[in-house]
């Protein structure tokens, strides 16, 4: 039985953490459909974005499921195993060809809360709140450092990870957690307007984009400026760079060319 159910709504194909009842807590199961999903946009002609949400109106995601092992541990990792599945599905995250929005519906907590920094845009709802708890567990969010680092500054990654205590929605978008917060009744809305902002650029420009910002993210300074001018001349060679220069030319939108 799926726990992720995946929809295609216009040019957005949404993913839904389908375990209301849990608080849409991440298992194996649930990790593995996500991952899956998200490596399989590229398949998905059309496709211009990548909504991550919960079921229901009250938790976006609780985190990691805790649910002990026979010797009390939660976390027990299969030596056989080479990664763990949430950094595969941050990886698919980091790789995906489409902008991602996480579409955060209520509380995103732990594990929740990285998902919701491994995206490329948050829209949260006024009444969620976000943070990672683990250190009242005894734990610490480290599966989800990098993320947060990305997003957050080294000052309030450290207050949200040892004090343990959540945000409100408006105190995660003025510390740039998350990209906006609206009224619930309006979350769909903003969502939706995201999403056609994004789709009206160039899909390949998009590809090579998203690439290159998360490359260069990490490179020093004068690296950075060497990547961008050996990229640049790559992709204003592209089908839809020949077109996007047409149409700015003959003053019309451009019709891109890849699907």
């Amino acid at each position: 039985m799926t726990e992720v159910r995946v929809e295609t709504r216009g040019q957005a194909l949404w993913l839904t953490i389908d375990r209301e009842d849990r608080r849409n807590a991440l298992d194996d199961a649930v990790l593995r459909e996500l991952t899956t999903a998200v490596r399989g946009v590229g398949d998905r002609p059309g496709i211009r974005a990548v909504v991550i949400t919960g079921a229901g109106a009250k938790v976006f995601c609780a985190g990691g499921n805790l649910k002990q092992d026979a010797e009390g541990d939660p976390f027990r990792v299969d030596p056989n195993r080479l990664d763990n599945p949430v950094a595969d599905l941050l990886r698919a995250i980091e790789d995906c060809p489409v902008a991602t929005i996480a579409r955060v519906n209520g509380h995103a907590l732990g594990g929740g809360f990285g998902l919701v920094c491994a995206c490329d845009f948050a829209v949260a709802a006024d009444h969620a709140r976000l943070g990672t708890p683990e250190i009242t567990l005894g734990l610490f969010p480290l599966m989800i450092l990098p993320s947060i680092l990305r997003v957050l500054s080294r000052r309030d990654a450290t207050r949200l990870a040892v004090t343990g205590k959540p945000v409100s929605a408006a105190e995660a978008e003025a510390i740039g957690a998350v990209t906006r917060a609206v009224p619930a009744a309006d979350l769909d809305a903003a969502v939706d307007a995201l999403v056609a902002d994004i789709a009206g650029g160039a899909p390949t420009a998009m590809r090579f984009g998203r690439r290159a910002l998360n490359t260069i993210a990490e490179m020093p300074y004068l690296a950075g400026l060497e990547y961008a001018q050996r990229v640049l001349p790559l992709l204003a060679r592209t089908d839809d760079a020949v077109e996007g220069f047409k149409a700015f030319n003959e003053r019309r939108k451009p019709s891109w060319v890849t699907p």
